[in-house]
């Protein structure tokens, strides 16, 4: 009777519970984490061997790259880069002046914060003012994410190196039109580049862009030139002791160049030089490639490559044609600044020939002239797109008088000017920004490009495998789905622009190199490799994050990503399944159920209830894996802190 009686209470309790009273339903009770004892951690796996290294190479990962930008615009899985006749080569123009110019670049000035904070200093021409926004020195036109950095931090190198890696970048033309060769820092980037090119990415290559003083510039690349340095480029050069070999962006057998050959083309008399009149060196002619230095003012060589083209539509000179960011049609950018008719004659960021200018926030942050010279670029179909560009950031704050075009007669006397970037409408750096939307140029160069060179195909859906996270690492050796990391990645500390203090960072605690990913029936499985034994940090919720889009399932979403893994850890080897909330600008975080993780030298293991990821039958997930992101409500922090793969907003794409 006794029993009978308990039966029916419990069943009444039940009933209670389905009809909304009484105890709450288990199914809503709070998801808690056993942390276990940090002395004695429980999360270990039974070791069995080391990972058998695979076969899959790396441009399987960066055929499995997406993201969206803020606008919408996005891209997804290629099936590889196109080769043979259909072949396309998309570069980079690329400076490399940022803290070089020693007694011009000794001092931080941006154009941007002098607008809103001191405009009078910003545009006076007294010489006296060397304060605040002195006349003869470099100003940025806005703070770089990286900071105000100096070219050679090898910091910032290897991250610019692994965005290019990822975008499918084949070349970046370093820029020499100013009669300087920056060999030193070229020496820097160098090694970094091989590096990445032994570990088996396809790293761009890189060539010269020469203008000014071509002959002399190009025969001390060639073959070195007289110093007491120890640098072996200054000494040696590159081309005749063949340095850097792998890394010469040679794609017709020959080091390709951009220079003055044409003596002519030095008054845009654009002649067609004789065998005596060549100004570069025979042997050096016959050594290399060359493409004509071509300005927007001067002659259009059927052999050239425009670093800027002030046509709209571009036009296409054989097999090359110049997008570009934006571009300041034959006036300084700053003059767009004095009036409202000279801004419109400006094509600024928000500039189209189909609309015309366009100077409001969302078309400068949208990239409308980027978009629409891609446009062109892409219906031409050319081999080789050269965009402009990387790491300018920064004009000299000169002064002269007016012209006579009646767009200046409202300021008169003599102007302040800054010729090739002024602020973010009128820059044509793909560089991110701190602050607001920093990464769309970058994603649109790298949707542009994947369109450009990319062949279109469906990815099939990855077959099951069963892992026990239990066990170690010879269950993975035949899991194909394998995503590769760049690895290299180090602490920051080196000098800023003007050598005025020391950028660090020391957030890197993991290098990630390998991520590979299985599913069963029940279940999601993630392997993580790193370069070193994984440094444990349970106590902290931005280590070893796994951040997961489930495409179909809406909600408030963090940048897309609907869930985010082992935010809260333990020593048990639980771990948190928690879903953003992501409002107004703010996160939280809802816990929904566990997971489950093991941990073992280089490499952790876990295990995922798809049912806990709103996942079932044939799903598609966007993922990424970030350690010790510095501020991970942020999506800035993903480019610049700890080790993400991938960085930044890009994702991997796995198809359940």
């Amino acid at each position: 009777m006794r029993k009978t009686m308990i039966c029916i209470l419990c069943a009444v309790l039940a009933l209670g519970m389905l009809w909304g009273c009484g105890s709450p339903d288990p199914s809503e009770d709070e998801v808690t984490i056993d942390k276990g004892n940090a002395a004695s951690p429980t999360y270990t796996f039974t070791e069995d061997g080391v990972l058998t290294v695979s076969d899959v190479p790396r441009q399987q990962t960066i055929n499995r790259l997406s993201a969206t930008d803020v606008y919408g615009r996005s891209f997804g899985y290629i099936d590889g880069f196109k080769e043979g006749e259909e072949q396309r080569y998309v570069g980079l123009f690329y400076f490399t002046w940022l803290g070089y110019h020693g007694g011009e670049m000794n001092g931080v000035y941006d154009v941007t914060k002098l607008i809103d904070t001191d405009p009078d200093a910003l545009w006076a021409i007294d010489p006296s003012d060397t304060d605040v926004s002195p006349l003869g020195k470099y100003h940025f036109w806005g703070e770089p994410l990286y900071g105000y950095y100096n070219s050679r931090d090898p910091w910032v190198i290897r991250h610019q190196m692994e965005l290019f890696t990822l975008c499918g970048i084949d070349f970046i033309a370093f820029d020499c039109t100013n009669g300087f060769d920056y060999i030193e820092v070229v020496s820097d980037i160098l090694p970094i580049m091989q590096e990445m090119y032994d570990e088996g990415w396809n790293v761009p290559k890189f060539m010269f862009y020469l203008n000014t003083n071509s002959r002399d510039v190009i025969e001390g690349l060639y073959s070195g030139k007289p110093t007491s340095s120890d640098n072996v480029l200054i000494r040696e050069g590159i081309y005749k002791n063949g340095h850097y070999r792998d890394l010469w962006f040679a794609p017709e057998g020959k080091p390709k160049i951009a220079a003055i050959t044409d003596p002519a083309s030095t008054n845009g008399e654009g002649a067609i030089p004789s065998a005596e009149q060549v100004v570069v060196d025979p042997e050096i002619l016959d050594f290399s490639d060359f493409w004509e230095s071509t300005w927007p003012n001067n002659t259009q060589y059927e052999n050239g490559l425009p670093w800027m083209d002030w046509n709209r539509p571009q036009n296409v000179l054989t097999d090359a044609i110049n997008v570009s960011v934006a571009k300041h049609n034959n006036l300084p950018f700053s003059d767009a600044l004095l009036s409202a008719e000279l801004a419109d004659t400006m094509w600024g960021r928000g500039y189209t020939k189909q609309y015309g200018p366009d100077h409001s926030d969302d078309a400068i942050a949208a990239g409308l002239n980027f978009e629409e010279e891609w446009s062109v670029a892409l219906e031409k179909n050319v081999k080789y797109t050269f965009v402009t560009g990387w790491n300018e950031w920064v004009a000299i704050k000169n002064h002269a008088a007016l012209g006579n075009n009646s767009a200046y007669e409202e300021c008169r006397g003599d102007r302040v000017y800054f010729v090739d970037t002024v602020n973010r409408e009128y820059d044509p750096d793909l560089q991110m920004i701190k602050g607001g939307d920093c990464d769309t140029a970058l994603l649109q160069l790298m949707r542009n490009t994947r369109a450009q060179k990319g062949r279109e195909r469906s990815k099939t859906a990855a077959s099951h495998s069963v892992i026990d996270i239990a066990k170690g690492m010879n269950q993975w050796a035949a899991v194909s789905d394998v995503y590769y990391d760049v690895t290299g990645a180090v602490n920051r500390n080196f000098r800023n622009f003007s050598g005025s203090e020391m950028l660090v960072d020391d957030s890197v605690k993991n290098d990630i190199a390998e991520i590979r990913v299985a599913q069963d029936e029940n279940y999601l499985y993630f392997l993580i490799v790193c370069e070193d034994d994984i440094v444990p940090n349970v106590e902290s919720s931005n280590w070893m994050n796994l951040l997961i889009d489930v495409e179909g399932v809406n909600g408030n979403d963090f940048y897309g990503y609907d869930f985010v893994i082992n935010r809260q850890s333990s020593y048990t080897g639980e771990c948190s399944v928690e879903r953003y909330d992501y409002r107004n600008g703010q996160v939280s975080y809802d816990l929904e159920a566990k997971a489950n993780f093991t941990l073992g030298g280089r490499y952790m293991q876990f295990r995922i209830a798809k049912a806990d990821l709103d996942i079932s039958g044939n799903f598609r997930i966007n993922f990424k894996v970030a350690d010790n992101v510095t501020d991970p409500e942020d999506i800035q922090s993903y480019y610049i802190s700890g080790d993400v793969a991938p960085v930044g907003r890009l994702s991997y794409i796995y198809q359940g």
